[in-house]
């Protein structure tokens, strides 16, 4: 497996690296917190199938990433894909559950009745953030009247074989939660099966505002990439990354852009202008995009320091 991305998935866990000598990276302790980067990790595996790693202020420390892993509590789900990609996921001890099915009380948008009350409800509320009877058809989106997501739009997301893999459901009755999602793993790629990978690919946050961007655009669900995304996109040909995340995700931002320029990528950052691409619209957040500085480890260091 490439250092690279084993580097990405270590990251995601433990934040930004320094590079030392050979394979060791240098983290911020997560256990003494020291306010330097202690924590040296070996991300070469040994003829052992170790990648030793050792804190040389508190003295946290252990051979296999299984065990920085497990030591530091990180959830099931993301260990048992980051131990898959080093070869030792069957160790992890913890099979995740891949099987999302729409609620049962799913309605499509598309299908529904003209005189509905509430279809019509739904389609309103959508109009109004920009979406299109095009996009009810494409993504597939549809309502709850009943049930769990009553009350709610249901968004889903599939892999590249069309294979549901995840949903977002949101109300459109100003419910106090405004998402309830379903209890499964976000170690996916969303909207995946929509998404070419020989092309620039976008990153924003959510649903709404990959359809605004209408083209190549990964929704990540919030501010993290997943470890699926990130292999992904290390091994996919795309060249370019435009990164659109909101204003107060911005220090993710640059840690992704350092992340992706370490392995070789061009990345863009998209300057949001304090608004998302779904209030945006596609044609002002397109202009924005093509205005999108190129980035460099030059100007990451001026962002960093700025």
């Amino acid at each position: 497996m490439s250092s690279n991305i084993l580097l990405g998935f270590i990251e995601n866990v433990l934040g930004k690296s320094h590079k030392r000598a050979r394979e060791n990276y240098a983290f911020t302790c997560p256990k003494c917190n020291h306010h330097k980067p202690k924590l040296e990790v070996n991300l070469h595996t040994n003829e052992k199938g170790e990648n030793p790693f050792e804190c040389w202020v508190c003295g946290f420390k252990g051979r296999t990433i299984k065990s920085l892993l497990k030591q530091l509590q990180v959830p099931a789900e993301q260990a048992y894909e980051i131990l898959k990609y080093v070869r030792k996921g069957e160790e992890v001890g913890y099979a995740p559950t891949t099987c999302v099915e729409l609620p049962k009380e799913f309605q499509t948008l598309y299908t529904a009745s003209i005189t509905s009350h509430i279809a019509n409800k739904v389609k309103n509320y959508l109009y109004k953030r920009g979406l299109t009877d095009r996009d009810f058809l494409k993504y597939n989106i549809g309502y709850c009247t009943s049930g769990q997501y009553a009350g709610r739009i249901i968004i889903p997301s599939y892999n590249a074989n069309n294979q549901l893999n995840f949903f977002v459901a949101r109300t459109f009755e100003d419910a106090y939660h405004k998402y309830r999602n379903p209890e499964a793993s976000k170690d996916i790629i969303g909207f995946e099966n929509l998404i070419n990978w020989n092309m620039p690919v976008i990153l924003v946050e959510g649903v709404f505002d990959a359809i605004a961007v209408k083209r190549n655009a990964v929704p990540i669900l919030g501010k993290s990439l997943s470890n699926s995304l990130i292999k992904k996109l290390v091994s996919s040909e795309a060249e370019d990354i435009y990164i659109a995340l909101d204003k107060d995700a911005f220090k993710k931002a640059l840690q992704y852009t350092e992340q992706f320029l370490n392995m070789g990528k061009k990345v863009y950052l998209v300057d949001m202008q304090d608004k998302d691409p779904s209030e945006m619209g596609f044609e002002n957040f397109t202009r924005y995009v093509q205005q999108a500085e190129e980035m460099d480890l030059g100007k990451l260091l001026r962002y960093k320091l700025s």
